[in-house]
């Protein structure tokens, strides 16, 4: 610059013939281009002159920098007065620092006593380079959204700016259950590169588990130099599309007569053991509800009954804990249907008529087997059924091998599916339990109050939403029960029954999708 200033200082003709000694301003450059700079890392810095290539001296004010923002800066103080000599100069610094993908534009005026230039100025231009985040939408409100079903939102991360925009981390704040959840689908996990003008998205669900508002933050953090954490909202509101009151009014003690029809094949050591250590809470669910109750046990191989279990029996825990150890020197084909049937069928004994059948009793039947009914067909004995109760008197019930593939307890212990009796009990409603459980005694306990009618409710519709499920006792809000999902039905603690006559309303939400 110095160069030039004294190259431009000798090309003037500085006769004072016929002319008034004066002042001549001159600055240098006019124009300052501090071209691409990058934002947050880059700072440029350029230098212009005030030139008096006068005769006399030239005084100059503060250069003022006029400016929409503060990216250019000027370095010198405000309020002085600088004095020039002819043919001298005055050098000023001025800087620039982009914040983020922009153009600026600025100018220097700088005054002085130059009778016929007193204001001249210094343009200034520059541009930052810099990726931009922009988020869309930053606020999304699903609205209201049936309990189960789900809705999807679009979010969308684009570079705005012309340098690849990097994110670092996409981290989401929810409260729990987490309702509201990110889907990144064929996306690797961060970082994501996008280059200038393109854009990624990914998906933000919505799935209600309960009724209520649910909102979500998620954080987007990349290396935009002015924006470089982003957060986008999303909130929605569970709800149900339809509600259902069931209505029961709670029914004398029940009058059961319950036949046990237990597997006595070789493979059945362990299983017959878990049930005698558990059937005990079996027995204690009927004594709560104050059913009257009588049992007897029969075989897959025999259909003779042996002792009589009731409500007079001492020790009935252990009665009929003793009963259903029937041993594993049984038939290897498994014929429980026939077996009740056939036990069921004598007059004397089981039948009706006989010591084990009452006119006025609920019969139902247990099979306990962990493999398939090897016998006739299971429909072959529903006229038999049909005829000796009216139906809805005859409940079958099952602890058998898992539809459709059995299950199993452990490396060395299976149970095949229990084809045959898993179909008579669908076709009389009543339930199957697994064979295979870790928890016998909860199973037989749920099986208990079922069948006690006082004790358990089965509710009118499918796949109720669990967590809506509100129980009155003659209008009056109790929490004295469970819900089964295995049998749709909700049970009462043990001596938390209704009394007889009192009114039972279960409230609950069905599942809208």
């Amino acid at each position: 610059m110095l160069l030039f200033i004294l190259n431009l200082l000798s090309c003037n003709d500085y006769t004072m013939a016929g002319k008034a000694l004066e002042q001549d301003i001159l600055v240098f450059p006019s124009h300052i281009d501090f071209g691409h700079l990058t934002s947050g890392e880059e700072t440029g810095l350029e230098e212009f002159a005030i030139i008096n290539s006068g005769q006399v001296n030239l005084t100059v004010t503060t250069p003022v920098l006029v400016s929409g923002n503060d990216r250019f800066s000027l370095g010198v103080l405000s309020d002085q007065e600088w004095v020039i000599g002819p043919q001298e100069h005055l050098v000023f610094e001025v800087s620039y620092i982009p914040e983020t993908f922009e153009y600026n534009g600025a100018y220097i005026e700088v005054s002085s006593d130059d009778l016929e230039n007193p204001l001249v100025v210094v343009t200034l231009e520059g541009n930052g380079d810099a990726p931009v985040m922009t988020i869309s939408p930053l606020e999304f409100d699903y609205g209201n959204i049936d309990i189960g079903c789900d809705n999807e939102e679009r979010i969308t991360i684009t570079n705005d700016g012309n340098l690849p925009l990097v994110i670092d981390d996409v981290v989401q704040m929810v409260t729990q259950p987490v309702d509201i959840f990110m889907e990144f689908g064929s996306l690797p996990a961060p970082p994501w590169i996008i280059e200038p003008g393109l854009s990624l998205d990914f998906l933000v669900s919505y799935i209600p588990s309960d009724v209520g508002t649910d909102e979500s933050l998620i954080e987007i953090t990349g290396n935009d130099p002015i924006a470089p954490e982003t957060e986008t909202i999303q909130f929605g509101d569970g709800d149900v599309e339809q509600w259902v009151i069931d209505t029961h009014i709670q029914e004398e003690f029940a009058i059961l007569d319950i036949l046990w029809v237990v597997d006595d094949s070789g493979s059945m050591n362990r299983f017959q053991t878990s049930l005698s250590s558990n059937i005990g809470l079996f027995i204690q669910a009927f004594i709560s509800t104050g059913a009257d109750y009588r049992m007897a046990v029969i075989t897959t191989t025999t259909s003779m009954i042996g002792n009589i279990i009731d409500g007079s029996t001492a020790n009935p825990e252990v009665a009929i804990a003793n009963e259903v150890l029937v041993g594993i020197g049984g038939a290897g084909m498994e014929k429980g249907l026939e077996k009740s049937h056939e036990a069921l069928s004598d007059p004397v004994s089981a039948g009706p008529g006989g010591t084990f059948f009452r006119e006025d009793a609920d019969l139902v039947v247990i099979y306990v087997s962990d493999e398939p009914d090897w016998g006739p067909n299971w429909s072959t004995y529903t006229n038999f059924f049909d005829n000796i109760k009216p139906r809805g008197h005859f409940t079958p019930y099952a602890v058998i091998g898992d539809p459709p593939n059995g299950c199993s307890v452990n490396a060395h212990t299976n149970a095949t599916f229990g084809e045959g009796y898993w179909d008579i009990v669908n076709h009389y409603g009543g339930n199957w339990y697994s064979i295979c459980a870790t928890d016998w005694g909860v199973q037989l306990e749920m099986m208990a109050n079922q069948m006690s009618g006082r004790n358990s409710y089965a509710l009118t519709e499918e796949n109720p939403i669990s967590s809506t499920i509100i129980v009155t006792i003659n209008g009056q809000i109790t929490t004295d029960w469970e819900y089964d999902e295995n049998s749709n039905s909700i049970g009462f603690a043990p001596g938390k029954s209704p009394e007889p006559g009192q009114t039972i309303e279960i409230e609950y939400a069905i599942w809208g999708c």
